[in-house]
């Protein structure tokens, strides 16, 4: 029998559902009102204003207003998933096979920051597009240890079936047979021009990073505390031209893992290495397959893709089944899943100084300071 949840705000009332999944967890899944408003913003390459997501929705201002306070409420947020190659950047990911020391990791254009239980480290770096050896070689004399894996980071993937999961709160093989279906329709966008970025561009994209449907005025007040003075024509310039007109934004994910956390405590983040053997788009094909999966990253060069993923413990099973679907389909070649150590995770904005230095000087920089 089906329970009926209602949250009720200034009068207003929004439905939730508990659907079982594996092992007697249970997961409240988004419905009707609520579940059209997270699909229509994640579904975005751009911050829409709440009288858009109004029309697309067929519901009120005031009631976007409140489901999007209400989602708040339950730990779901929208961030933006950057691309940053459009902004003439680069980001790199040196990969150990062993547990590197949090305080021997040199923090200057640190991105990330992940540490697995099975002992492996991942660094992930940010650069000017021609300078990565400059960043890696700085790396590697920091920590003192070679890295086992070095990849360029090249492509960036947003979520995209996630509430598909929610919804239906199990991976089940018709689940397995329906996101096949939805990733194999998946079309890799045409790519905008590319520019170079300044201190304005990256100021906006950490801001989307923590907050999607952040306001011109919280931008204006965050750059205003940084000591940089525009003005609100300007802030809109840098956000129309330089953002969206170049294709930075990748997509707009809510962030449903941290509510099913909460929802499920044995719910574990998991990290999927695997081989790209045919080309960028059925790699990303594959990873908007993936259940929950929150970030993935691609290196089109060395073939391969990393993507983490949160999912409760019983399911990992039908995660691996999945996997093992993925490549018999030809989807991936070889994966390995690891487990992340939630003790060991690190996040960073993107340092603002690359928007008028370079990398070689900011890792100068940090050199002379020591």
């Amino acid at each position: 029998m089906e329970l009926r949840l209602k949250f009720f705000c200034c009068g207003y009332c929004f439905n939730f559902s508990r659907y079982p999944i594996l092992g007697g967890i249970e997961i409240v899944a988004l419905g009707g009102s609520a579940l059209r408003v997270v699909e229509y913003i994640s579904s975005l390459t751009y911050v829409p204003t709440l009288r858009e997501v109004s029309e697309a929705t067929g519901l009120s201002v005031s009631t976007v207003w409140r489901i999007v306070k209400q989602l708040e409420g339950l730990g779901i947020s929208f961030k933006v998933v950057p691309f940053l190659g459009r902004m003439g950047l680069t980001e790199v990911l040196l990969v150990y096979r062993s547990r590197i020391p949090v305080k021997g990791v040199p923090e200057v254009l640190l991105r990330s920051l992940i540490r697995t239980l099975e002992g492996v480290t991942m660094l992930r770096y940010v650069s000017r597009r021609q300078e990565v050896e400059v960043v890696v070689n700085y790396v590697v004399d920091r920590v003192g240890i070679e890295p086992s894996e070095v990849y360029v980071l090249d492509s960036t993937v947003a979520p995209r079936y996630i509430l598909t999961h929610i919804a239906r709160g199990v991976v089940d093989r018709v689940y397995v047979r329906e996101l096949l279906a939805l990733a194999s329709t998946y079309q890799q966008p045409a790519a905008p021009s590319v520019g170079t970025c300044d201190s304005i561009d990256i100021a906006l994209v950490n801001l989307l990073e923590e907050n999607a449907l952040m306001k011109v005025k919280e931008a204006l007040n965050y750059l205003k505390a940084r000591s940089i003075s525009v003005s609100y024509r300007t802030v809109l310039k840098h956000y129309h031209h330089h953002i969206v007109g170049r294709g930075v934004i990748a997509g707009i994910r809510p962030t449903v893992e941290r509510y099913v956390e909460k929802l499920a405590p044995s719910t574990r983040r998991v990290l999927v290495v695997y081989g790209v053997p045919h080309s960028v788009a059925k790699a990303m094909r594959a990873v908007l397959g993936l259940p929950l999966f929150s970030e993935a990253l691609l290196s089109s060069r060395e073939g391969v893709a990393i993507a983490t993923a949160s999912t409760p413990v019983e399911t990992l099973p039908k995660l691996v089944e999945f996997l093992d679907t993925l490549s018999s389909r030809g989807y991936i070649a070889e994966w390995r899943l690891l487990e992340i150590d939630p003790a060991s995770q690190l996040r960073r904005p993107i340092p603002e100084s690359l928007g008028s230095l370079s990398t070689t000087e900011i890792v100068a920089g940090s050199a002379g300071s020591t």
